[in-house]
């Protein structure tokens, strides 16, 4: 165990990009064979791209990250992990499920903090949802991830091994959760309870906003669970079920430069 830690310390960063753009190109084969809702790529993938990039590029240079904060707790005894002795298995669970209220934290206030909401709602202004909206997200969106998200890794002292684990999670439940597939029924309904699923998180991505305010977790779905904002039905068939956000359905959502600036339009309907 002790070589698979170090490895996920010290090697496991260039495998994560590995695994995401393997699995990334993976499920678009995949999608152009089995897509579960008919939806057009061109300029919109293009945009996604873009975002993606620029959201890739804006994580590299933020200075203080989870992963640097656990670091600097871990070498200065701060945070409840450092305290007290853990079994290895104990403290990985608790590190993979905690990381996962950060994520599920972060996510519910940009829905609910109407600064947040306006850096957020990038990500949700995209009409479809297919592999490529995974990270379709404004550059400010991890400055807010960080600031919410720091204070909570320092308190904690989570060991850098765990939080390693977990964006290995991360980054194939959010690719398959953004993918435009569907999981056999009786398999997702059993799946959906422990790791976050495509039917799920298309809720999440309905322009209805009783729908759109729900499902807010990235990889374990308990947090929805256990604070009433998770959701199976909806209002329409979800093959029908309009998404995006209902004020803006026009071809702005994919013009890079109107995202971008889109969080300081006062009225983003009709500007």
């Amino acid at each position: 165990m002790t070589e698979f830690k170090e490895w996920l310390i010290h090697d496991s960063e260039e495998f994560q990009f590995v695994l995401y753009f393997g699995l990334l190109a993976t499920l678009l084969v995949i999608e152009s064979v089995f897509h579960y809702r008919k939806i057009g790529r061109g300029k919109r993938w293009i945009t996604n791209f873009l975002l993606t990039i620029l959201a890739i590029v804006s994580m590299s240079i933020i200075p203080i990250t989870f992963i640097s904060s656990a670091f600097f707790a871990e070498q200065n005894d701060w945070g409840l992990f450092n305290l007290f002795e853990f079994n290895w298995i104990l403290l990985g669970l608790l590190t993979l499920l905690l990381r996962g209220f950060i994520s599920f934290l972060t996510h519910f206030l940009a829905h609910k903090i109407p600064l947040f909401w306006r850096v957020h709602r990038v990500h949700h202004l995209d009409t479809e949802m297919d592999v490529t909206t995974t990270v379709r997200f404004h550059p400010f969106e991890f400055v807010i991830n960080s600031i919410i998200g720091i204070p909570i890794v320092l308190v904690f002292g989570f060991p850098v091994w765990g939080l390693m684990l977990y964006e290995l999670f991360d980054i194939v439940i959010t690719l398959l959760s953004h993918s435009n597939i569907s999981f056999n029924r009786k398999v997702e309904r059993i799946i959906r309870y422990v790791f976050v699923t495509p039917d799920l998180h298309r809720i999440h991505h309905s322009s209805y906003q009783p729908e759109t305010d729900s499902n807010f977790s990235a990889v374990f779905p308990i947090w929805d669970v256990l604070f009433g904002t998770f959701k199976t039905k909806t209002r329409t068939e979800p093959k029908e079920m309009e998404l995006g956000l209902e004020e803006v359905q026009d071809d702005r959502v994919d013009k890079v430069g109107w995202l971008l600036k889109s969080p300081f339009l006062k009225d983003i309907k009709n500007e």
